[in-house]
């Protein structure tokens, strides 16, 4: 079994989720009386994991469309886990079930018990008779838990890097292992951590041209934001409505740079977080500059008027190769910066319930 739709990392954040949608009616309860046996329960659990067909009328219906894809995913792998205690299928039944649970609760918005999560991991990774590929997908899910919550525990960056380590010593053989490399690359364009400082000089060193060149590349982004701290932000574009907008005759405002694309459901669900703050704390002082990383502009125009965002927006139709966004190393979205009115960067990654005090804090200065 091959775990499906894993997660980019800084999805990482625990707040990127779909807006919620009504809850569904109550299922009934699940009968699996039927399968008498553990290959028979084993074949319909596996049908299960089949993405539906019928596509959904409207972007509601697909998340109610798809959290009962999960939650019949989810009963059924601890049910096969239940029913058949010494079959060794019971850990990736386990696994299934626990990514689907948490799918469920993204899409309603709810949060998640990381620690509860990591030991529930940590038996199948510990498991004897789980297999190696069992081992590594729930390894490299726990690793995921961990980056949740680097931004209220910076130690977990260290952790985070620890586990990189050790998924390499243990799983080299992994599909999963260049993916494992690649995000621990992009932890460290965050990390404030001195160790973390010391692992990207030892990446940037590697005899591995293409690892040294990633490393190289995030050492210069690096840079390039630390140097936003030290002096006012420098950015001027026409926006799509044909406007100006210049953050330099914006100083003595609180300004919220919002990094989105309409094809982004995390984007799409923190907008609705930016227009409530932006409603409320606009009269106050606060300005908010979009920059959308949509290749369409008619997406990007039927998205801003849905969403009913009034603040201008930057367009180049690249993509996430917009040259902003390729500059400082915008890599996931959505993306933030919280600018001061001395126009110095204070904050990046703000986003959720936590977005309207920070801009609070900065108007009160």
């Amino acid at each position: 079994m091959k775990l499906r739709h894993l997660l980019p990392l800084l999805a990482l954040s625990a707040a990127a989720t779909l807006p919620a949608a009504d809850a569904p009616p109550a299922a009934p309860a699940a009968d699996f009386s039927a399968f008498k046996t553990a290959d028979e329960f084993w074949a319909h659990f596996e049908s299960l994991q089949k993405q539906p067909t019928e596509k959904a009328a409207s972007r509601e219906a697909a998340v109610v469309q798809a959290q009962a894809w999960f939650g019949a995913q989810q009963k059924a792998g601890e049910a096969f886990a239940k029913a058949f205690p010494e079959d060794a299928r019971r850990w990736p039944a386990k696994l299934l079930a626990l990514r689907a649970a948490g799918q469920m609760r993204r899409l309603a918005g709810q949060p998640t018990d990381l620690e509860a999560e990591r030991t529930r991991l940590d038996e199948i990774i510990s498991a004897a008779d789980a297999t190696k590929t069992v081992k590594s997908e729930a390894a490299f899910l726990r690793a995921m838990t961990l980056s949740a919550e680097f931004k209220v525990k910076p130690a977990n960056y260290i952790a985070f890097h620890a586990a990189a380590a050790d998924f390499a010593a243990k799983y080299a053989d992994s599909p999963l292992a260049a993916k494992m490399q690649e995000l621990d690359l992009r932890v460290l364009a965050d990390d404030p951590t001195p160790q973390g400082a010391a692992l990207l000089d030892k990446y940037a060193a590697s005899a591995d041209p293409k690892q040294a060149e990633a490393a190289q590349a995030i050492v210069a982004r690096r840079q390039a934001i630390s140097e936003l701290r030290m002096k006012p932000v420098e950015l001027a574009f026409t926006a799509s409505n044909g406007k100006d907008v210049d953050l330099a005759l914006l100083r003595g405002k609180v300004v919220l740079v919002e990094f989105w694309a309409a094809t982004s459901a995390p984007s799409l669900a923190e907008l609705q977080n930016v227009v409530a703050a932006y409603q409320e704390l606009h009269p106050k002082g606060l300005e908010v500059v979009g920059i959308s990383l949509d290749e369409d502009k008619d997406k990007m125009q039927e998205a801003v008027k849905k969403l009913g965002l009034p603040w201008p927006q930057s367009f180049e139709g690249t993509g996430m190769k917009n040259k902003i966004a390729s500059k400082y190393g915008i890599e996931v979205l959505p993306a933030s910066w919280l600018i001061d009115k001395k126009g110095m960067l204070r904050e990046r990654g703000i986003g959720g319930p936590s977005l309207a005090p920070a801009v609070a804090k900065l108007l009160a200065e």
